[in-house]
């Protein structure tokens, strides 16, 4: 959980807690993905807030990323899920913090084959900029990403 509390935006756990709708529960409460994550470094847990475990439901999902060659954290991570109510599509290290990628979770609803999102990108205004990487590579390496995850995930 140490991961979670922290939400470092480059790091490879929230972007699966996030596409696979995970719950991550604490010393007092149970909170879902979709509320726990609040931007970089910042999460929903109180000052004093432990996280004791994390849930994941039953779901076929796949990550691909590419690594800061000296880190290894990803400059973009992109991780797809796939459940009964539909896709979930998760990217960590393009942005301010983990988010949900909507127009690729539509995409894939629609026909979940890398076809499907072919070309598909996100805008690079909303994506970071650093000395590692533009927000315009960011972009193409989650457009990468997504494909290799996609298709990895089609053929498990």
């Amino acid at each position: 959980g140490g991961a979670l509390a922290n939400n470092d935006p480059a790091a490879d756990y929230p972007a699966a807690v996030l596409a696979c709708a995970a719950e991550i529960r604490t010393d007092r409460r149970t909170i879902a993905a979709d509320a726990y994550f609040q931007g970089m470094f910042a999460t929903a847990l109180a000052e004093d807030e432990i996280v004791t475990a994390v849930a994941f439901p039953c779901v076929a999902s796949a990550y691909a990323k590419h690594r800061h060659p000296i880190s290894r954290y990803a400059l973009a991570g992109v991780c797809v899920a796939r459940h009964a109510s539909g896709v979930r599509v998760a990217v960590t290290g393009a942005g301010s913090g983990v988010f949900r990628w909507s127009a690729a979770e539509a995409a894939l609803d629609a026909a979940f084959d890398p076809a499907s999102v072919d070309g598909m990108r996100p805008d690079p205004a909303a994506l970071s900029h650093d000395l590692h990487a533009s927000a315009g590579y960011r972009a193409q390496l989650c457009k990468v990403m997504l494909a290799q995850a996609v298709t990895n995930l089609s053929t498990a």
